[in-house]
């Protein structure tokens, strides 16, 4: 899609390759279609990491006190 045009780009955060980090991330073993992932420049990749941002942290807590409160009618 990104090579047709429909998609201008995306970002990426779920991959089914990753590792903890991409540091010495050996691509020679991974299929050719991950490997175009890696070197569009179209395209971000991150480790899965977005739960780690301070904003989805607060939303977590807040979540996760709203189950406590209805679990306990409080």
């Amino acid at each position: 899609a990104i090579d047709s045009g429909k998609v201008t780009g995306a970002a990426l955060d779920v991959l089914e390759y990753e590792k903890l980090s991409f540091e010495n991330l050996d691509s020679a073993g991974l299929p050719e279609d991950f490997r175009r992932l890696i070197r569009c420049d179209k395209v971000i990749l991150s480790p899965h990491i977005a739960g780690w941002t301070h904003e989805s942290n607060e939303k977590m807590a807040r979540v996760l006190i709203g189950k406590i409160r209805n679990l306990y009618g409080i």
